[in-house]
């Protein structure tokens, strides 16, 4: 025992340790012990938690609170429940008992998730269940756990070591610690971090460094601990380049001691935590994302060669309400359509690529996808808004061109552009004609659609548009058709024209599924939905991360001044092509209204000539 203690001091001694203060009532051997005993301990957290504390731990939480114990920097990405709370509750426990006069700081985005470390982890589960040692410095009063204010304090009362829960606030400023907990710090603000807690850290200071002895010896100044929790997020948040610092200070920094730790849901299925059925029944129901970023611990991004980036969507992720097509009932109940009346210099559009094949398992392509977006006049452009995304099975082109005209009158649309290609010019045929719909009766018009006379919308040949236009079937079909048949230029054009609405935030998608999930658990709507009405309330948000995914999983390549995106073996970008094609028609009447705007603002009649 003695080679491993190195040369240290009997300053240990001189340090209240656990509460004992030595005062010369030892003798030489006991001593000697004690310094064995407290060397060991601190270089090893984990065998003072079993061994001392009594608490059983797992080999990897074992392997976990030993690099806490050893590190100046720690950073633990787990995913869903990996016991990293728990495993950093057992820390501070360790902390708290082996290091008299130290100062203890756990935060969080919010006050209640850093409370629960303290009180379902320390009280609740590590004292009162799991050790009977801590469990009896409670009853006796040598652990105090109170709460004066928010956040609860711990003290340890033979030493003089404290614990406090700190919301990430102003007020918080001010506050010293030598080891700092950062609770799922993906969700904190960097500000916060940054210019509240990086602050407080500051070496411990024990008594024996009053003494001349080892007051200037720089060997037995102590580094302050940072502690980083978190699940996996998405890799554009700051988050992950604090994760990459950590990793390359692991490998590089000779001064300070970086040390990562992982873990994921198999870990958790290996040491009993989980079953495989818990597995299973969590890939049926969460979101591709989430599953991924909660379960598997993967941090989501894109590939190298991806076009689009996952950040380009997410900040752009605001729209909370989405269109609802009504249902027979609703407009027999004259229930308010769920988007309301058009704002003056509102625009909306209905953009579909159109499959009559059917579905079957070979493909994930043959499907008709339908996008509903809105445009909203700001100053010199149109903000886009995608309110609605739907897909449906290739099948009977009448019933495919049914529901493309039934959200196209319930959105109160005022144009639809479709993909003309691959069958395209057949579906023209289906819209130009006159479309009965027995179940609306009285709420329908059976009227067909035809060409959009304004030719500066168009993107086709005027050859082709006078075909078309010519073929038109009802007489008295409603003027609103945009044919698109897209090609290498156009593609590329309209590639890079999302790209730009996207670079300057100029369009809007609904929220993520999960984030609406919540809305709907913290507002109790949630509890009076039935199954059905619960999947039909999320069914539009599900879309928009479909979408999300489509797009940066595309792979760009640049040959002669053209984009060319492509999908991966097995993937798809069914949705990704409409939301260009979308962005394109926004694009030419951003040019329209533009110049009409300034036409007004300039109109030479308005003038008056004083004389």
């Amino acid at each position: 025992m003695k080679s491993q203690m190195g040369g240290i001091s009997r300053m240990f001694l001189q340090d209240k340790l656990m509460g004992f203060n030595s005062n010369g009532d030892f003798s030489p051997e006991e001593e000697e012990k004690i310094i064995e005993w407290v060397t060991l301990f601190r270089r090893n957290w984990d065998i003072y938690a079993e061994f001392y504390l009594g608490i059983s731990l797992k080999p990897y939480q074992r392997a976990a609170l030993h690099e806490i114990g050893i590190s100046d920097t720690f950073f633990w990405r787990a995913g869903r429940n990996g016991a990293k709370s728990f495993v950093t509750a057992i820390a501070t426990i360790c902390k708290l008992m082996l290091y008299p006069n130290c100062w203890i700081v756990v935060t969080a985005s919010t006050i209640d998730q850093a409370n629960k470390i303290v009180k379902d982890k320390i009280e609740t589960e590590i004292i009162k269940k799991l050790s009977p040692y801590l469990r009896y410095f409670l009853e006796k009063g040598w652990i105090k756990i109170t709460k004066p204010t928010d956040g609860y304090v711990i003290e340890n009362t033979l030493n003089n070591s404290r614990l406090t829960v700190l919301a990430p606030v102003e007020s918080a400023r001010g506050s010293r610690s030598n080891f700092t907990i950062y609770d799922e710090v993906a969700v904190m603000k960097k500000s916060a971090v940054d210019q509240i807690f990086e602050g407080m850290l500051f070496p411990r200071q024990p008594e024996y460094l009053n003494i001349p002895k080892y007051s200037n010896n720089p060997r037995w100044i102590e580094e302050s601990k940072a502690i980083y929790l978190t699940s996996s997020k998405y890799k554009y948040q700051w988050w992950y380049r604090l994760w990459k610092d950590c990793v390359t200070g692991h490998y590089m920094d000779r001064r300070s001691v970086y040390n990562v730790f992982a873990t994921d849901y198999f870990d958790n299925i290996a040491n009993g935590l989980k079953t495989w059925g818990d597995f299973r029944r969590a890939k049926r129901t969460m979101n591709d994302y989430d599953f991924r970023m909660e379960m598997l611990n993967e941090a989501i991004g894109e590939s190298e060669d991806a076009y689009f980036t996952l950040k380009e969507f997410k900040e752009n992720q605001e729209l909370t309400e989405c269109f609802r097509p009504p249902k027979l009932t609703d407009l027999y109940s004259d229930v308010p359509l769920s988007m309301g009346e058009k704002e003056p210099t509102e625009i909306r559009m209905i953009i579909a690529d159109l499959a009559f094949s059917g579905s079957h398992g070979q493909t994930k392509n043959d499907n008709s996808v339908f996008m509903c977006m809105s445009l909203h006049w700001k100053k010199y452009r149109f903000e886009r808004h995608v309110d609605y995304i739907e897909t449906k099975p290739g099948g009977g082109a009448n019933k495919v061109i049914q529901r493309l005209k039934e959200l196209f009158q319930d959105y109160q649309a005022d144009y639809l552009a479709f993909d003309i290609r691959n069958g395209g010019e057949a579906v023209y045929d289906y819209l130009s004609s006159v479309t009965e719909n027995e179940d609306r009766e009285i709420f329908w018009n059976s009227c067909g659609y035809t060409i959009e006379d304004d030719m500066t919308l168009q993107v086709m040949s005027q050859s082709k548009i006078d075909e078309l236009r010519g073929r038109t079937v009802d007489p008295n079909a409603l003027h609103c058709l945009i044919p698109i048949a897209g090609g290498r230029e156009l593609n590329s054009v309209a590639w890079q024209s999302l790209k730009k609405q996207l670079n300057t935030n100029n369009i809007k998608f609904l929220i993520s599924m999960q984030d609406a999930e919540r809305e709907l658990v913290d507002s109790g709507e949630y509890f009076t939905l039935t199954s059905e009405e619960y999947a039909d309330m999320l069914a539009p948000y599900g879309q928009t991360d479909m979408l999300i995914k489509e797009c940066v999983e595309l792979n760009a390549e640049f040959k002669e001044g053209l984009v060319r995106l492509t999908e991966n073996p097995g993937g798809y970008k069914d949705r990704a092509v409409v939301l260009a094609y979308a962005n394109l028609i926004a694009e030419r009447l951003d040019t329209k209204y533009a110049k009409s705007f300034t036409k007004v603002e300039t109109d030479i009649s308005n003038i008056q000539l004083v004389w």
